[in-house]
């Protein structure tokens, strides 16, 4: 059975009970953790049950028949968490299946897999048989919908301005997401509301660099100040790979943005195609007017050697630089 929404696989997380077999998949690792945390504690805390985890290819032949036959001394149950689905032999299979199709008593499995399913076979079998959500990055108009989320959970209250900004720093990451409004919630305390002052001190810090402005002064074809911001932002200690994903996130809408204003779209339709609002819009609508204009291609391929050369030690003023020298125009 095909999940189709995130909140619709998190309810049934949050009130799954034995016998259940719920699947994620799916390239984004941060929803598909969080429903596997939901799912782990639903089953320790309220309903007593001993949590096994096991790795897909691990698993020979009679090993899942066995803990599933096998008796919890001590639980009223068992969870077996099983990741890397996609890896699962073919008696692990075909022991799985006739699970699901005897139906479980006193267990439940939990799946997951980095797979989609129309890449795995027992993927797709499983989604035939047992509900299967599949995890992608959410889309831009999602994102302000995970902040609110995100930071009720935190206990904190972000202005509409705040907002806009996380999710414009944030890109399609949550990951990135989450780990601001963590920091958010750490630094003003519970119960805070924040706005967008507040957000620039925590991510920025006070007196430091902004990603915001780096953002601007690339795509407003600055090029010397926004050589000066990157090494601003390196040395306040910015992750590099944060700051590419930021740069990435903003470059896509600013060249969907260009193409629809080429087409004779304005305001309304680079809203709707890029999910941004007030302020942004505005900032992208100038953009589109500035940014220098860089070949796709080439543009896709400077981000890709910075993001290789970040993870293979290249220094991280030099990488970019060369970024920034191939999405401007402009002189030092």
């Amino acid at each position: 059975m095909k999940i189709r929404k995130y909140t619709e696989m998190d309810s049934m997380a949050n009130n799954v009970s034995g016998g259940a077999v719920l699947v994620v998949t799916g390239p984004d690792l941060y929803q598909s953790g969080r429903l596997q945390s939901t799912v782990v504690k639903r089953f320790r805390e309220a309903l007593d049950y001993e949590i096994l985890r096991f790795e897909a290819d691990k698993l020979g032949e009679g090993d899942l028949k066995r803990h599933l036959l096998e008796n919890s001394l001590f639980s009223s149950g068992k969870l077996i968490v099983i990741s890397n689905t996609n890896r699962l032999g073919k008696a692990a299979v075909s022991e799985l299946l006739d699970a699901i199709k005897e139906g479980l008593s006193d267990s439940a499995i939990f799946l997951s897999s980095s797979k989609v399913p129309r890449e795995s076979a027992i993927l797709r079998k499983l989604e035939k048989a047992v509900p299967v959500y599949t995890c992608y990055e959410p889309f831009d108009r999602d994102m302000p919908g995970w902040a609110k989320k995100l930071a009720s959970e935190e206990n904190i209250r972000l202005t509409r301005d705040t907002i806009q900004l996380l999710t414009e720093y944030s890109g399609r990451s949550l990951r990135r997401l989450s780990d601001a409004v963590i920091k958010l919630a750490l630094y003003h305390g519970h119960g805070a509301e924040i706005d967008r002052g507040g957000m620039i001190e925590v991510i920025s810090g006070k007196g430091g660099a902004d990603i915001f402005h780096l953002g601007d002064m690339i795509f407003c074809n600055r090029r010397g100040e926004a050589v000066d911001a990157a090494w601003s932002l390196l040395q306040y200690g910015e992750e590099p790979l944060g700051m590419i994903a930021y740069l990435f996130s903003l470059w896509q809408k600013v060249i969907g943005a260009m193409e629809i204003v080429e087409a004779g779209g304005g305001n309304q339709e680079v809203s709707a195609a890029t999910g941004a609002k007030y302020p942004l819009l505005d900032k992208l609508m100038k953009f589109t007017r500035t940014a220098c204009k860089v070949d796709t291609a080439v543009a896709a391929e400077a981000f890709a050697e910075a993001d290789h050369g970040v993870k293979t030690g290249v220094d991280h003023l030099v990488l970019f630089s060369r970024l920034i020298f191939t999405l401007t125009s402009g002189h030092l």
